[in-house]
């Protein structure tokens, strides 16, 4: 058995989820509603965009681009959070699943080492989710290429960004996962980090430092920082490039390395158990 085979058989197993179809259902209900609402219409003045039955004001090709990259960033913003809400639901119970006596069992008596199964697993989620979230954004930048003549290659990069910020997500999922076996802890390790720690460490200038101005105490909050993947921060760039606007990459490089972190101490703590 290869890494190949688990990452194939993991995405079988991921397929069969009921919350994946959800999401897949929601990005079809928004691509069928763009491609119906959305449209171009040129006047002396320029081209305007009609959105909904509302046309912008005429402009300038250059204008109109600008525009519908905030367009984009708007759609992908709603993407990412309901692709990563839907998808630590969907993904969190892998590795408990794959370490429960009997199906364990089963993986170790093959020829497989033990990291193997785990970067399988890892990495099989991940494709999984970014086949999601290529669907909802190829299907959109098609539309608003065919249909307002606007193909920004930033939406693509912005669509691969975001599966990266997935990916470092994941990294705390399966780490958690995989050191307690338990997946309602590992859904609330990641559903905690994105929807408060991580905000609240990325704004720790404005809330934590309040508490006390020690340096140590400070120092441990901005190691905690880097210590964890910076999600606010990448969802930012991603949807920054996706507008055309500039973006730090500090953070997807901090980001990769925590992460990277995050998979070797599950591997570490997998190699430990007894089974």
């Amino acid at each position: 058995m290869t890494i190949l085979s688990l990452v194939k058989g993991t995405a079988r197993e991921l397929s069969a989820k009921a919350t994946l179809y959800v999401l897949a259902g929601i990005s079809t209900l928004i691509i069928l509603g763009v491609a119906f609402s959305i449209s171009s219409t040129t006047s002396p003045e320029g081209r305007s965009i009609v959105l909904f039955g509302n046309p912008t004001p005429a402009a300038a090709e250059s204008v109109l681009a600008e525009f519908a990259g905030k367009l984009e960033a708007g759609f992908a913003g709603g993407l990412f959070f309901g692709v990563v809400v839907f998808g630590v639901f969907a993904t969190a119970g892998v590795m408990p699943d794959a370490l429960e006596k009997g199906t364990v069992d089963l993986y170790l008596s093959k020829p497989i080492a033990r990291w193997q199964l785990l970067v399988g697993k890892y990495l099989g989620c991940v494709v999984v989710i970014f086949i999601n979230i290529a669907y909802f954004i190829g299907a959109l930048w098609l539309i608003f290429g065919l249909k307002i003549g606007i193909w920004d290659v930033h939406f693509l990069l912005g669509g691969l960004l975001l599966s990266f910020v997935f990916a470092c997500l994941h990294a705390i999922v399966t780490f958690f996962g995989t050191a307690t076996r338990n997946v309602a802890i590992a859904i609330i390790a990641g559903a905690l980090y994105l929807m408060v720690i991580a905000g609240l460490l990325q704004n720790r200038e404005h809330t934590f430092y309040l508490i006390s101005d020690n340096s140590i105490y400070r120092g441990i909050l901005d190691g905690l920082y880097y210590l964890f993947p910076q999600i606010p921060a990448m969802q930012d760039g991603a949807l920054h490039i996706i507008a055309g606007e500039p973006v730090a990459w500090t953070p997807f490089l901090q980001s990769f390395l925590s992460s990277s972190a995050l998979i070797v101490g599950a591997g570490f703590v997998l190699q430990k158990k007894d089974f």
